[in-house]
């Protein structure tokens, strides 16, 4: 009888420090820096290349545009991410909330499990750029806040998939070979 009423305060025990921390740590801040030897306005083009974003983060599918002037404020994107192998494909809605070229862009992505904001500025010294990213992840009900909360705890999990995602849009720019701002034609009169 005393090892069930053990387990049984155990059991609650667990469940009451899961949803506390919930309520502790409603959301997750992480982010990422680097610098790369590429000037900032090619910096910013490449992590702008649509036709990229499958080589630096991990999980990408694809974007559409659903409202608004592609590359504005306030336009708004449909998402679609693969979490990892035989895990289905989710949807966020994609809202730039500020951008200004060659300086930075805020983005806030909304799914039906997580509210996120994600702020990526760029900086130019010496010819070369730095990137830096914050990020906040928010789940949305207490079970997703906890779940977040202790994926943090206790596998960073968020800050590791920043740093991958951010080191490999590190080896695409250094590896980019597209010329976003070719020099005008020169036109010979004869």
């Amino acid at each position: 009888m005393k090892f069930l009423k053990f387990l049984l305060v155990l059991v609650l025990g667990l469940v009451l420090f899961f949803f506390l921390m919930g309520l502790i740590k409603p959301a997750v801040s992480y982010g990422h820096e680097i610098t790369v030897n590429k000037s900032v306005k090619e910096a910013w083009a490449v992590h702008q290349d649509v036709t990229k974003y499958d080589q630096w983060l991990d999980g990408f599918k694809s974007i559409d545009l659903i409202s608004g002037e592609l590359g504005t404020k306030g336009s708004k994107y449909k998402v679609v991410v693969n979490p990892g192998d035989g895990q289905p494909d989710f949807e966020m809605i994609e809202t730039v909330k500020s951008i200004k070229e060659f300086d930075h862009i805020t983005l806030n992505m909304d799914s039906e499990m997580m509210v996120f904001d994600q702020t990526t500025s760029f900086f130019e010294k010496d010819g070369k750029a730095t990137i830096k990213t914050g990020s906040k992840v928010s789940g949305k009900g207490m079970m997703m806040r906890s779940m977040f909360a202790l994926m943090d705890m206790f596998t960073d999990s968020f800050q590791k998939k920043e740093v991958e995602n951010i080191e490999n849009l590190k080896k695409v720019i250094e590896n980019n070979t597209t010329d976003y701002f070719p020099a005008p034609a020169v036109i010979l009169e004869e």
